[in-house]
């Protein structure tokens, strides 16, 4: 019987592929997951660069027992792959972070430990904190969570430090949620709304093996990410009440 499903949302990542799926079983195993009881739902997030067939190749070796496939067809955003995958899984306990290789599974393997023998299983999110970034990304990543907290009341550190691993009840609190970066956002206030406690681990944030950022390989596309952070936090407050 499953008891944890990690989301791995990827878009043209097919260079990456076999290392991460090679490194999810190393992981997985090191925390004492079979695949009976863990599987890893990757998400083809509308990819072009063949990660349909790096897929299908790495299903029909050894490594194909721990991890399953959801297609999205036609790339939506980041959100949109995390919640098709999220909509896919059936275990108590769920996850996502990134198929990049800059999030060690192995962190997330760990964060459902912790999660699994916490006496508040059904209301801790289990979420990470990065170290081993460039000053320019922290600084980033701080002017975020200020916002969050000043607008929001969210005051929970990095908002889109993955992973982020949860008990399933969180899913119902997560309709409505925006298909871009924002999605991180939106479930952690859900969360906080809901009454659930947050819990931080320190990973760390090594650079990329293959291909660049979608957010953040330019100073046009940080600035880009920041402003569209800023106003869906803006947006969020307003929606929600807190202006």
């Amino acid at each position: 019987m499953l008891e944890f499903e990690l989301v791995l949302p990827a878009y043209n990542e097919a260079k990456s592929l076999p290392d991460l799926c090679k490194r999810v079983a190393e992981a997985a195993l090191s925390c004492g997951f079979t695949p009976e009881r863990c599987q890893v739902v990757l998400v083809d997030n509308g990819s072009t660069d063949g990660s349909a067939v790096v897929l299908k190749q790495l299903q029909s070796t050894d490594l194909g027992a721990w991890f399953r496939v959801v297609t999205v067809a036609l790339n939506q955003g980041y959100g949109f792959g995390v919640k098709a995958g999220l909509d896919a899984t059936t275990a108590p306990f769920i996850g996502w972070s990134h198929a990049d290789l800059q999030c060690d599974p192995v962190e997330a393997f760990r964060a459902a430990v912790i999660l699994q023998n916490s006496p508040a299983t059904t209301s801790l999110i289990i979420k990470g904190k990065r170290f081993g970034r460039s000053l320019s990304s922290r600084i980033i990543s701080t002017v975020f969570a200020v916002a969050a907290g000043v607008s929001l009341g969210l005051w929970c550190g990095e908002i889109n430090a993955q992973p982020k691993v949860f008990p399933r009840r969180l899913l119902g609190h997560l309709s409505g949620a925006p298909v871009d970066f924002s999605f991180d956002l939106f479930a952690l206030y859900r969360a906080k709304a809901a009454g659930f406690r947050f819990r931080t681990i320190a990973v760390y944030f090594p650079n990329r093996r293959h291909g660049v950022s979608n957010w953040s390989s330019t100073f046009r596309s940080r600035r880009r990410t920041m402003i569209g952070m800023l106003r869906y936090c803006r947006h969020l407050a307003l929606t929600e009440g807190r202006l």
